[in-house]
């Protein structure tokens, strides 16, 4: 298959991401901190991206109001955190299964073989109190689904093409979407969505308040209490876990986010020999902040292809022509050791390797891991 680059037009990438459900979402959901704000992540994903996008998602958060209603014949109980079309990539054998590694809460460490339908996946994992089992299907069908649908046609065009030829915006956008989608999808990340909302949501201060009023006069047409208090108490009790929610499935639309990822130069390393490529339950290999000119990431996409992405074309060909050996023992390393619970491989042959590693640094939820650590991600 060989060594295989491209890049972005690089002009007017990052306005010309294609509409999709979250259009007005990247439009304003990243906002830089003010002067005087705590803490150093560049961005506030808590209760400040809450009150941004109450023009685009209070319709459906008032009493009365809820999600699209999903079939409930073809409602998900099941809720892939991981998607199938991805970890089907690890599967072999007849039936076509993969081996799946896991650290048990007691600490334990287990292996065995497993359907890739059968891995990287909550009951419910979108319910909560005051998001029914229904509403909570509807993240799933109506807004998951579709857009895996379409980033496992782009995986395919990379497995088959690498990333070379001309990429379209809404192409380069359908996988952007799936690689930040891993960040902020599963269990840990629901829950730090639900927590960090709802914990800020519940005593507003004058920073708060501030970014309300700035909404209000953004949004001419927003009818809104006159303070976000007010609008608070219009609300029910379980408000600020139903926008949590809302604000975790929009977030894989964030503009800040995809826009940086999108630009960067994209290449696909064949692994044509020796050892294989792992993958984990947080996949998504990221050095250095996306802003940096260092900044690079990777993920796994089969046991022998690695999707890389680097903000300098310099730094892509370093990792093109890198030694093979040492990017691969590297990349296994940082996927499993940041593993919450899981990792996956086409054989056991890693068994005593992944021992030692699985989930020794655990990534945290996506929200804990901005309020705390956010520079990773944007500053240089």
């Amino acid at each position: 298959m060989g060594l295989q680059a491209g890049s972005p037009t690089r002009a007017g990438m990052a306005s010309s991401i294609p509409p999709t459900i979250g259009r007005n979402v990247r439009r304003i959901a990243c906002r830089p901190i003010l002067p005087g704000d705590q803490a150093a992540p560049v961005w506030q994903f808590g209760a400040d991206v809450a009150i941004e996008l109450l023009p685009v998602v209070s319709s459906g958060l008032h009493r009365g109001t809820s999600l699209p209603q999903p079939d409930k014949s073809n409602a998900p109980g099941v809720h892939h955190y991981i998607p199938i079309f991805y970890t089907k990539r690890w599967a072999c054998g007849h039936p076509r299964m993969l081996t799946r590694f896991t650290r048990w809460p007691s600490g334990n460490f287990a292996v065995d073989r497993k359907a890739p339908k059968g891995v990287g996946w909550e009951r419910d994992g979108y319910s909560f109190d005051g998001f029914t089992g229904d509403q909570a299907a509807a993240i799933e069908l109506e807004l998951m689904k579709p857009k895996d649908h379409r980033a496992s046609q782009m995986l395919r065009r990379l497995e088959q093409r690498g990333s070379s030829g001309p990429w379209s915006s809404e192409e380069r956008y359908d996988w952007t979407w799936f690689i930040v989608s891993l960040l902020v999808r599963g269990p840990e990340d629901v829950r730090s969505a639900k927590a960090n909302i709802s914990r800020e949501w519940a005593i507003p201060n004058q920073r708060m308040e501030a970014r309300y009023q700035d909404v209000i006069r953004e949004f001419p047409g927003f009818a809104a209490p006159p303070s976000l208090r007010d609008y608070i108490a219009s609300m029910d009790e379980n408000y600020g876990y139903r926008l949590g929610m809302k604000i975790m499935a929009d977030m894989t639309d964030h503009h800040a986010i995809s826009s940086l990822i999108a630009n960067m130069h994209w290449g696909v390393r064949a692994v044509d020999e020796g050892r294989q490529l792992l993958t984990s339950d947080r996949p998504v290999r990221l050095e250095f902040p996306l802003r940096s000119e260092k900044s690079f990431l990777t993920l796994p996409i089969g046991p022998r292809l690695l999707f890389l992405a680097a903000k300098s074309l310099r730094g892509l060909n370093r990792l093109l022509n890198s030694d093979l050996r040492v990017l691969v023992e590297r990349n296994n390393r940082k996927v499993v050791r940041q593993a919450r619970q899981f990792a996956f491989a086409a054989d056991d042959s890693e068994r005593n390797w992944v021992s030692k590693h699985l989930a020794k640094e655990p990534q945290p939820g996506f929200f804990d891991f901005i309020r705390g650590t956010g520079a990773t991600l944007g500053e240089a």
